[in-house]
């Protein structure tokens, strides 16, 4: 097991988006590959959205970062998923 420091929130957002790429590029899907979805995982569009939702996520009561580092990473590749149509279960 890896152990992940996160310093401040810039460093969740760039392993939150490093590892959600890994994730959906390993599930073999036609037109996901590790190039084609680290390219929409870094576009400003996305990592601003990465950044508000571990905000958000970590703003909650009793939240730790681990907590809203799941919840976001849980979160960007369900929607990612959702919107390439590649099945979740």
């Amino acid at each position: 097991m890896t152990k992940i420091v996160i310093r401040n929130t810039e460093d969740a957002v760039a392993r939150i988006a490093a590892m959600a790429t890994q994730v959906i590029a390993n599930g073999n899907h036609e037109g996901h590959d590790l190039e084609t979805v680290g390219r929409i995982m870094t576009s400003d569009d996305v990592l601003d959205a990465i950044r508000d939702s571990f905000t958000r996520n970590l703003a909650k009561d009793g939240a730790t970062v681990k907590d809203a580092f799941t919840a976001t990473g849980q979160a960007v590749i369900g929607h990612y998923c959702d919107r390439a149509g590649i099945p979740t279960r």
